[in-house]
């Protein structure tokens, strides 16, 4: 019998492109997550190759050797502000050996990557810096007095000159040993021990008094001077018044001459004006008065006491004759 023998079909191998070059790029991903790395803006990179410093790198994307060939450190180089982990607040001894109780904080920033890199850490480094910054407060509050610390005379204080010297005395260290960079230094708090501050009240107190008897004494000198000053004035006025009234009394005298020259001619007339002129202060206002016509200057209403003009021409005539 003969069998009936069916073709076999043969499957020809298909090449399907989009996985191809899925595949590529999975592969040219692998190959820069291994061959590249990214530094962040506010980082900057340490490149260790076979375990040595080789470099450092900016922010962006770089090429790099895979491991165990190439390793890289990031650093956060971004400001800090670090207030020392020993003798944050301590009494420190002036010049004139007074206590005080001085507490500052440092502003730095990782500058030199490869210095830093001998820290070993963070912490390691703000550990050395924290320790220098407890000498160098002691070392300058020790050059300067009490008064140019704490004082009510801002012109006296010297916080300043102290800033700069405790910042020139860390900055450079730092940065030699680790390649820290201080960029400042502020004081956190000045305040005095328990046992001095009520002496340091006592004295206060007392400047402040004798501050109120200075003032006082120049607000009385002051006072003298414009009393002297008044007085002379015054005097001035009240000589050129004094001058001024004798001057006019003068020419009211000069003035009255003349009527009392005419007087003497009618003596009779003068007698009988004044004699008016004192009536009428007399009964100034609503008055009764019950008196004999006799008395002056009430006589006046007797009658005439002048001679009309006529008859004393006459009799004046008479007599020259």
């Amino acid at each position: 019998m003969s069998e009936n023998k069916q073709p076999v079909k043969t499957k020809k191998k298909g090449y399907y492109l989009p996985t191809i070059i899925l595949g590529i790029i999975v592969a040219i991903i692998f190959l820069l997550a291994i061959f590249t790395y990214q530094v962040p803006a506010p980082e900057r990179a340490l490149i260790l190759t076979m375990g040595k410093i080789t470099g450092t790198a900016e922010p962006g994307l770089h090429f790099r050797w895979p491991l165990p060939f190439q390793e890289i450190i990031r650093y956060d180089i971004r400001k800090r502000t670090f207030d020392g982990n020993i003798g944050r607040l301590e009494e420190t001894t002036t010049k004139d050996q007074k206590q005080v109780v001085i507490g500052i904080n440092v502003v730095y920033r990782i500058k030199d990557l490869i210095r830093f890199k001998t820290a070993s850490s963070v912490a390691a480094a703000e550990d050395y810096l924290g320790s220098r910054m407890r000498t160098a407060k002691a070392a300058v509050i020790g050059k300067y007095d009490y008064d140019q610390l704490i004082n009510t005379d801002p012109e006296k204080m010297k916080l300043e000159e102290m800033r700069k010297e405790i910042l020139n005395y860390i900055a450079d260290d730092v940065m030699e040993r680790y390649g820290l960079e201080v960029t400042d230094v502020l004081f956190s708090a000045i305040t005095v021990p328990e046992k001095t501050a009520d002496a340091i009240a006592s004295r206060m107190k007392q400047e402040r008094e004798t501050e109120a008897a200075r003032k006082r004494d120049e607000g009385k000198t002051r006072a003298a001077e414009i009393r002297i000053n008044a007085d002379k004035e015054k005097s001035k006025i009240l000589t050129l018044a004094q001058g001024e009234a004798k001057e006019t009394m003068a020419k009211g005298d000069a003035e009255a001459a003349k009527h009392y020259a005419v007087f003497t001619q009618e003596p009779e007339l003068a007698v009988f004006l004044r004699k008016l002129q004192a009536m009428k202060k007399v009964l100034a206002t609503r008055s009764t008065l019950i008196l004999g016509t006799n008395a002056a200057p009430f006589d006046i209403f007797n009658g005439p006491v002048i001679k009309p003009a006529a008859s004393a021409a006459a009799t004046t005539n008479k007599a020259q004759k």
